[in-house]
């Protein structure tokens, strides 16, 4: 599947929702909790409830190596991946001082 900027997908076992931010030019599967993540119309067969690490609500999850970020719509078990790497949850930026 594809990527796109504006995608919306949800987890299969997962309460955790996203949208993607940038996308990936190729084919990429973006999975959680070690499930692919599907399209929120999508009907599949669920998967055995996950129980991995926090995805935070309004956080974004970046993979260095695709350029793929996502932004966290609604929390849950994760961990995201995409082709077997972690998302990692990208850092705010400083703001200038005010002095």
């Amino acid at each position: 599947m594809s990527l796109r900027p504006g995608t919306r997908l949800r987890g299969r076992n997962s309460t955790c929702e996203v949208i993607v931010v940038k996308g990936s030019d190729g084919p990429a599967v973006l999975m959680c909790a070690g499930a692919e993540m599907l399209a929120p119309g999508a009907t599949q067969a669920a998967a055995e409830p996950a129980d991995g690490p926090s995805i935070l609500l309004g956080k974004r999850y970046t993979d260095d190596e695709s350029g793929i970020e996502v932004l966290c719509t609604k929390a849950g078990p994760g961990p995201l991946t995409v082709d077997s790497r972690e998302l990692t949850q990208k850092a705010a930026k400083a703001l200038p001082a005010s002095d």
